[in-house]
């Protein structure tokens, strides 16, 4: 009994070890999957885009204003000069946060002995929120510091002063669910359509129909085509069911204008799409474009920007982030539904979904061309 069950054994480990494919697929994809997760979110966010809006121009807060400037954790994209702009670069998603200095920072400092920063932070984006908070808060610990000592080289006396950090959320906290909403539906929008475009020229290719369908009138680009144009639209459909679910089913928030969320939809459906193209023509059978798509799903959630964004992730790595369609549906989704932008605000990331599905669907092209020759 067991002399058969080994020699089953044996024999399926030489089959997996004959087929390099399918070990690259079981062992090497996942171990690298986790190797490029550890790498990408053991360190800290770097180069966070923010505003810093100067109010107050004393030297006390030009002591923080340089702190700020030195931190490793922000990207300072603009200096203004008041709050309401701050707010407002933050509510359009210009910047990740702004950092304002009132204008009564050093009046306060010399009366009270106790100043604050506000931070206006969007709450749009997972985790970012919290980690720009505590830097600020290291930030502002350390200027406390350095002003003490400058009051003490000015004034010959000890006098200790601190400050504290007010966070200002723009539209509120937001609920998980509304967080959550344009990531599950950019998620299905991708994966149905790059699912059944992955099966589709392999399973045509395993009945032995490829060769017969090419023979016919039908040419490549009408095989590549007629194939999409449906699975395209079924990720579109879904996609838009899912909003409709979470907004009027769960209270999600959603300021879209419908024609908006259908072009940006449309766009990350045709990027899904020449993935999944890819992925069938390079697969031997169906188990192995499963394989790829699954596995593409994982980097899509890891590294699409959803749970952390591209400036939480490591330099090293973050590369990663812009190979992800999901990244750039994501970020012009939060937009349109989340803070009520129109679609040209957010019209890189559609360009970027665009040009993602051109690129992608030439090189499917191009290799059923040569894998048929």
């Amino acid at each position: 009994m067991f002399e058969k069950l080994i020699a089953v054994v044996v024999k399926e480990f030489k089959q997996l070890i004959r087929d390099k494919r399918t070990i690259a697929l079981v062992i090497a994809l996942p171990l690298s999957i986790m190797l490029l997760f550890g790498v990408a979110y053991s360190g800290n966010p770097r180069d966070v885009a923010v505003a810093l809006a100067i109010e107050d121009s004393s030297p006390f807060s030009q002591i923080v204003v340089e702190r700020i400037m030195a931190s490793e954790t922000f990207k300072v994209e603009y200096v203004l000069d008041n709050l309401e702009t701050a707010k407002y670069y933050v509510e359009k998603g210009i910047v990740k946060a702004s950092i304002v200095i009132p204008e009564d920072f050093s009046k306060r400092l010399m009366i009270e002995g106790k100043a604050s920063v506000v931070l206006v932070l969007d709450p749009a984006w997972m985790n970012i929120p919290a980690a720009v908070q505590a830097e600020v808060s290291e930030i502002a610990a350390k200027a406390s510091e350095d002003i003490t000592r400058e009051l003490y080289r000015r004034y010959g006396e000890i006098r200790v002063v601190s400050i504290d950090v007010v966070p200002l959320y723009v539209r509120g906290n937001l609920k998980i669910i509304d967080i959550v909403g344009p990531a599950v539906m950019g998620i299905m929008v991708q994966q149905v359509p790059l699912t059944l475009a992955a099966i589709s020229i392999v399973r045509e290719r395993e009945k032995g129909t490829l060769e017969k369908l090419l023979t016919t009138p039908i040419g490549k680009l009408d095989l590549i085509f007629g194939k999409l144009i449906p699975y395209a639209l079924v990720g579109i459909l879904i996609g838009i069911i899912e909003l409709y679910i979470v907004t009027e089913g769960f209270g999600a928030i959603n300021y879209a204008n419908l024609f908006d969320i259908l072009i940006i939809t449309f766009a990350l459906a045709l990027a899904s799409l020449g993935i999944g193209m890819i992925f069938s023509i390079v697969s031997r059978n169906q188990l192995q474009a499963m394989q790829f798509s699954t596995f593409f799903l994982i980097m899509s959630f890891l590294f699409s920007g959803f749970l952390l964004p591209a400036e939480g992730i490591r330099p090293e790595v973050r590369v990663i982030v812009y190979l992800m369609p999901l990244y750039y549906f994501y970020d012009g989704a939060v937009g349109l539904i989340l803070r009520g932008t129109r679609l040209k605000e957010v019209l890189f990331s559609v360009l970027q979904l665009v040009f993602y599905a051109i690129v992608t669907l030439a090189i499917s092209f191009l290799l059923l061309s040569k894998r048929i020759e």
